[in-house]
């Protein structure tokens, strides 16, 4: 059970990061309760970072350590049938490849460890909005917005 519950964690935070499915609430809410390890109410960037290493193994199955589109949407759909109320992505959001693409600096189309932390921590930062080193919920659930939304959708 201990370990159904941890993957259960790491899938929850990566499809949290990956805007893919929330359990939930409101997406802020939802991501600062997977990730706030000491519940403060911020995130910081060690938490970030730590989550998104989670979300990143939970995400690459075969652990080839590489997460392709097909992988991600194993994880959104993993993390649907643990959670009811788990919304599904509307049609304005980003596919899973296009979030692959977004940080994928070798454009090979899959998602390696590298890139994936570059790119979370890049977006610690840009939803870092006042700069205190710290994600509060308000400032993820609109990071997330920005980030995870289809620019032609806007």
């Amino acid at each position: 059970m201990k370990n159904t519950s941890a993957k259960f964690l790491a899938v929850a935070i990566a499809t949290s990061l990956c805007g893919a499915a929330f359990a939930g609430g409101k997406d802020g809410d939802h991501t600062m309760k997977m990730m706030d390890a000491n519940g403060d109410g911020k995130i910081t960037a060690t938490e970030h970072a730590a989550g998104a290493k989670a979300m990143f193994t939970a995400m690459d199955t075969n652990k080839d350590g590489k997460v392709t589109a097909a992988e991600m949407e194993a994880s959104r759909a993993t993390m649907k049938e643990h959670k009811d109320d788990a919304k599904m992505p509307m049609s304005h959001e980003m596919t899973s490849a296009e979030k692959i693409k977004a940080v994928d600096t070798d454009g090979d189309g899959v998602l390696s460890a590298m890139e994936h932390e570059k790119g979370s921590a890049k977006m610690f930062t840009k939803m870092d909005e006042d700069g205190d080193g710290v994600l509060t919920a308000r400032e993820i659930e609109k990071g997330h917005k920005a980030m995870m939304t289809k620019k032609d959708a806007e």
